[in-house]
């Protein structure tokens, strides 16, 4: 169930394209954030890209499609699309409004299905999501964001960082220039700003203060 393509094998079996394509500039100047039932047609996107399948460990009628408007990095308000657990949809819709009204900036939001549910693209696309049925990273049990439960947010300016002896591992690895956070840039998360305080008050807790790795996009209700 677990089994990941290689990035090429997928890029090459898609044609991949640019994706940004799926987000839409809007004309508002205030937030706006819905939470629905899933649609039939994010339905059959989540069954063809295989984000959830027959076995996981949500069902789909637990779960909530999000649109949300957020600010990208040139400061113009765009529209994205988000899938959570049905019982954390309005605690988010507050979330991303906060980071909307403090112009707290992403540069895109689309599900993992326009990535063939494949993290490691998303990722390399920088892309804000959360459901997604997969395996913990470098596991095998399910991640929280199987259960939609967990939201990544800016993985390149936000990365994974995991320290051995053997090596350092970031993913993705174009996050690699955002290793330093004491180098503090746009749409970098660090501890006591917006973005984390928005988290903690809905009781989700940040990947960026786990002591055994550093996960900076990473927040979740259980704190894994």
């Amino acid at each position: 169930m677990f089994r990941k393509l290689p990035i090429s094998a997928i890029v090459a079996a898609m044609g991949f394209v640019s994706v940004n394509a799926s987000i839409s500039a809007t004309a508002q100047t205030a937030f706006t954030g819905t939470a629905e039932p899933l649609p039939e047609a994010v339905i059959e996107r989540m069954l063809a890209s295989g984000s959830w399948q027959e076995g996981c460990p949500v069902a789909l009628a637990d779960l909530r499609y999000l649109r949300l408007g957020f600010i990208d990095f040139s400061g113009a308000v765009q529209e994205g699309e988000m899938v959570v657990a049905a019982d954390v949809a309005d605690a988010i819709v507050g979330v991303f409004r906060t980071l909307f009204e403090a112009g707290f900036p992403l540069e895109r939001m689309q599900l993992v299905d326009d990535f063939a549910a494949a993290d490691d693209l998303s990722m390399a696309a920088n892309n804000t999501s959360a459901f997604n049925c997969r395996a913990v990273t470098g596991g095998t049990g399910y991640s929280q964001h199987s259960y939609g439960n967990a939201i990544d947010i800016s993985p390149i300016q936000n990365p994974y960082v995991r320290v051995r002896d053997s090596g350092t591992l970031i993913l993705p690895p174009e996050g690699a220039a955002f290793a330093d956070r004491a180098d503090v840039r746009p749409g970098m998360i660090v501890a006591g700003d917006v973005v984390t305080a928005a988290f903690a008050d809905i009781g989700w807790v940040w990947g960026g203060d786990w002591t055994s790795l550093k996960d900076y996009q990473h927040f979740s209700a259980n704190g894994q």
